[in-house]
């Protein structure tokens, strides 16, 4: 049990990519080109590719999240994570501070010469996608926000009561594969034993929530 700090939101954030089979890093700094700093930083960068398995052999294989459904494609994130409604952050549309062409170069899944024509795509739609790759920006808060989805409807919306009910459904139906796991990190630990041995999904949902300080608010 946690002392009684709130939990790191975007440590449950990264439970969620990680158990969707994606290769994930928090807090991915964007430097300056000179000088010291910081530019900005990319709460959540995750890819994730289009044939991942686990318990393929068992006969029951684990099924993601239907946002990751990816038509053979590699899914790359820019995941932006609010305790609040789901909203970008100011750097992530400002096309002159060209801080998405950074983190793209920084990937490096796409060659130097088509990096801004994927970035001018993210700026105008927060969605790229050609014949290898699909790169998306997701916006994760207690609510959607209806101008976002608005002026940007291709980016991804996905509410805590998604990514925590989704924890929830796969540690309690995938209990027994799931149950060593020396090497997790204490959140990973703590979200395992706490969503496997409270009564329901809302429960765990609402506990959590609380923890990490999100307030149930409707759609804006």
């Amino acid at each position: 049990m946690p002392d009684e700090r709130l939990i790191n939101i975007e440590e449950v954030a990264y439970w969620f990519f990680r158990l969707n089979g994606c290769l994930t890093i928090k807090n991915f700094v964007v430097h300056p080109d000179f000088g010291g700093g910081q530019r900005t930083e990319v709460d959540i960068l995750a890819v994730r590719f289009p044939y991942r398995l686990e318990l393929i052999t068992s006969g029951e294989p684990m099924r993601d999240h239907e946002v990751f459904k990816s038509s053979d494609l590699i899914d790359i994130v820019i995941a932006e994570v609010k305790s609040d409604h789901c909203r970008i952050n100011g750097p992530w549309r400002n096309k002159p501070d060209e801080n998405m062409h950074r983190v793209l170069y920084a990937i490096g899944a796409f060659k130097k010469d088509d990096v801004p024509k994927v970035a001018e795509s993210l700026y105008d739609k927060g969605y790229y996608q050609d014949d290898n790759f699909r790169v998306r920006i997701f916006a994760i808060g207690s609510r959607k926000n209806s101008n976002l989805e608005k002026k940007f409807p291709e980016v991804v919306q996905i509410t805590w009561d998604e990514i925590v009910g989704f924890i929830y459904d796969r540690f309690n139906k995938y209990k027994d594969p799931k149950a060593h796991h020396p090497q997790w990190d204490w959140i990973g630990e703590f979200l395992y034993k706490t969503s496997t041995s409270l009564h329901n999904k809302d429960e765990f949902i609402k506990f959590m929530k609380n923890l990490m300080g999100i307030k149930n608010r409707d759609s804006e």
